[in-house]
């Protein structure tokens, strides 16, 4: 809280801070706080809830590394992260709501065929984000990030691997020089973000703590409203 207000009265004194500067302070500030919720409470040993568990902190810290990463300039490394992000978050819920028990034993011995990522999203869809309509606005989130996910996984598959679409990033013209954007460093951060706000969200409901599962997604809905329209302005 103190660096938000430190950063707002920094952008008073000087009005040309970035919206990239706005949108890693404020996805730095949403981990820090999604980790706090975390850690004071104790979890089950059971297999399920390992892993859940597991995925909700590999979660957190890939979110972090993206932010080292960016931090140090290193963006193709940072690209390379965002996909997992979003694979924990598909695993996590995939695992606690749909996998049977076999399923999960597979998975816990890393010896599971994972269905197609279409069809996971569209399950942990349907259990966790079905009730969203009661609130319209956190409602208007999840249906535009869901219709945003089909064209982006292919985007994030290129980026995870060291493929053409990384390898064209390498150069700008004729030189061996990034050619990242700023644009597209925006994106990759903001969606980071996204899909570990929805995870918690997420985790904290399957964990019966519905008052962080509250908390997550009213700072959810803030986040989205706050970068949401001035990203689509940026474009």
């Amino acid at each position: 809280m103190l660096r938000r207000i430190a950063l707002e009265q920094f952008k008073a004194r000087n009005p040309i801070v970035s919206l990239l500067d706005d949108i890693s302070t404020r996805g730095a500030e949403l981990r820090t706080r999604m980790r706090e919720l975390l850690l004071p409470h104790e979890y089950s040993a059971d297999t399920k809830t390992v892993l859940v568990v597991g995925y909700v902190d590999l979660a957190l810290e890939y979110h972090k590394a993206i932010w080292v990463l960016k931090d140090s300039k290193l963006y193709g490394a940072a690209f390379a992260l965002v996909r997992p992000v979003f694979d924990a978050w598909v695993r996590a819920l995939w695992i606690n709501a749909i996998a049977t028990a076999e399923l999960i034993e597979q998975a816990r011995r890393d010896e599971l065929h994972w269905p197609k990522m279409d069809k996971m999203l569209a399950d942990i869809k349907g259990v966790y984000f079905g009730h969203a309509e009661q609130d319209a606005e956190f409602a208007a989130v999840v249906e535009r990030f869901f219709q945003f996910l089909t064209p982006l996984w292919r985007v994030l598959s290129g980026y995870a691997h060291p493929g053409a679409r990384q390898l064209a990033r390498r150069f700008t013209g004729a030189q061996v020089k990034a050619s990242y954007t700023e644009q597209e460093i925006k994106q990759a951060l903001n969606l980071s973000t996204m899909a570990l706000m929805l995870l918690m969200r997420a985790f904290f409901m399957s964990m019966s703590k519905q008052a962080e599962a509250d908390e997550v997604e009213t700072l959810l809905t803030q986040y989205f409203a706050e970068f949401s329209e001035r990203l689509n302005k940026d474009q």
